[in-house]
């Protein structure tokens, strides 16, 4: 029997990354979020008004979602609680120019998207952005030997939680190929 259940936040399971942009005060700048998806060539992510990330993004409206795997805990929980601080520097994660914008690519992190805002529309006390990918980056060693994304290989980081305990769950080894399900029962018909 489910039961309503009173909470500010909830949290399911999200990617955690690390949000790349142009900063007038550090020269390039890095935030922890975990409010992200994409579907084709679009890409919304929301952040809290206030942010220094969300304030400067929409001076320059150009980003990167740098996604990190459990390796990199420490420097996601490093970048998410200095608030206007240089935060490679206290992070010590590096960055490279992104390739299609003017914004850094985290060099530790594995997956690397680089998108132009498209809209930014507030809603309460957060800013949800909806970007263009213009390109995305992706280690060698996460693609197959036909160029595919290999998704045993990649282990980002998800937030879940509610507002009384929040925490950092990791990926395991079990994977179940899309389609494979129905695929089985209907061969079983």
């Amino acid at each position: 029997m489910k039961k309503c259940f009173e909470t500010r936040k909830l949290y399911f399971g999200f990617p955690v990354f690390l949000l790349g942009y142009k900063d007038d005060v550090h020269g390039y700048n890095i935030s922890t979020s975990s409010s992200v998806y994409s579907l084709g060539s679009m890409l919304v992510m929301a952040m809290r008004t206030k942010s220094n990330a969300i304030t400067e993004i929409s001076k320059y409206r150009q980003f990167t979602v740098n996604v990190p795997e459990q390796e990199l805990t420490k420097e996601v929980e490093l970048a998410g609680f200095n608030s206007r601080k240089d935060k490679f520097a206290i992070t010590g994660l590096t960055y490279s120019p992104a390739l299609t914008i003017d914004a850094p690519m985290v060099n530790e992190c594995p997956v690397v998207i680089e998108c132009e805002v498209v809209d930014m529309v507030p809603c309460g006390a957060l800013t949800n952005v909806i970007a263009k990918i213009t390109s995305r980056s992706v280690e060698e060693e996460l693609l197959d030997e036909k160029g595919v994304f290999n998704t045993m290989r990649f282990s980002p980081i998800s937030y879940m939680g509610d507002g009384s305990k929040r925490s950092y769950r990791y990926f395991n080894q079990e994977e179940v190929k899309m389609g494979s399900i129905i695929y089985d029962l209907r061969k079983n018909e």
